[in-house]
């Protein structure tokens, strides 16, 4: 019994020790923190620096990426095109004559943003559909001034007592688009003389070209006239008042049968100044009234944003 005692006290006493993971801070990976943080700092105050000593353009070009960056291709760090799923070719009627540009009737859509390197394909369909376009509206012009011209010779079968008023309207497709004139006679068959009232069977023809034209996506210029026969003595109103004043009266007969809003697009009275008869200025012909459907070409087809290439 004693010699066991003497042999356990002899045998020798191992004290494990097990190492923290707390220990050494300076071998841990806690310092990378406050690097990389130090790091992003200072790279933030050498951009802010290098904004702060740059143009207006560029701080502008900045402001815009940082309120709208999906605006912006990651490729080449330009602005992208935006593409409106709402839109329809201009060619589709909408029945108010705008040809379906009616934005207060369009509702809510996608937009999706498209990078630089898709932009010219895109443009370019554009511009392809934009040509079909131009080309159907200009189809639709020749339809109205058929059915214009159908129209009125209807009418001189129909209502002989107006031969004179009907083969006083001049109808011809110019390089600017469709020109329909209402020329005067000795009779005065459109207006009062030396007044702007309309006369009650010109304004039943002007309801009609309102109808007609009204549905078209064209917009109109409307012209006044008059020949080289001054007003009496020393009148304040003149030539120019009364072609003014024609060409107004028409607008309004006009826009309140058929024209859509925002239809015509110019009133203007020449006075003595656009002769029809330029070897006699005082031929009673030059007296007239001139409605200008204005032909439209591929470009008024295209969205202001694809126009600016933004």
């Amino acid at each position: 019994m004693a010699a066991e005692q003497k042999q356990h006290k002899e045998e020798p006493i191992i004290i494990k020790k097990k190492k923290g993971h707390g220990g050494h801070g300076g071998h841990g990976g806690a310092w990378k923190v406050a690097y990389a943080d130090f790091v992003t700092a200072m790279m933030a105050f050498f951009i802010v620096m290098w904004i702060l000593g740059q143009s207006e353009e560029v701080k502008k070009s900045v402001t815009s990426y940082f309120n709208d960056p999906g605006a912006f291709s990651f490729i080449s760090g330009k602005r992208a095109v935006p593409i409106d799923l709402n839109l329809k070719p201009s060619n589709e009627g909408d029945g108010n004559g705008k040809g379906g540009q009616d934005s207060s009737k369009k509702k809510d859509g996608f937009v999706f943003w498209l990078s630089n390197e898709l932009q010219d394909s895109l443009i370019e369909k554009i511009k392809e559909q934009a040509m079909n376009d131009s080309v159907s509206a200009a189809h639709r012009v020749e339809k109205i001034k058929s059915e214009v011209e159908n129209f009125l010779k209807e009418q001189m079968t129909a209502k002989p007592d107006l031969k004179d008023l009907l083969t006083s309207i001049k109808i011809e497709m110019t390089k600017e688009g469709l020109r329909i004139e209402l020329i005067e006679s000795s009779e005065s068959m459109f207006f009062e003389l030396g007044s702007s009232n309309v006369k009650p069977k010109a304004r039943e023809l002007l309801v009609k070209l309102g109808q007609e034209i009204g549905k078209l996506p064209n917009q109109v210029d409307i012209e006044g006239h008059t020949d080289s026969r001054k007003y009496a003595g020393k009148a304040v109103y003149s030539n120019w008042e009364l072609s003014s004043d024609r060409a107004n009266a028409s607008r309004r007969v006009l826009e309140s049968n058929g024209f859509w809003e925002g239809q015509v697009d110019k009133v203007t009275g020449f006075a003595d100044r656009r002769l029809r008869n330029n070897s006699n200025p005082f031929d009673i012909s030059n007296r007239r009234v001139s409605i200008l459907v204005k032909q439209m070409s591929a470009k008024d087809f295209i969205p202001e944003e694809y126009k600016a290439g933004k």
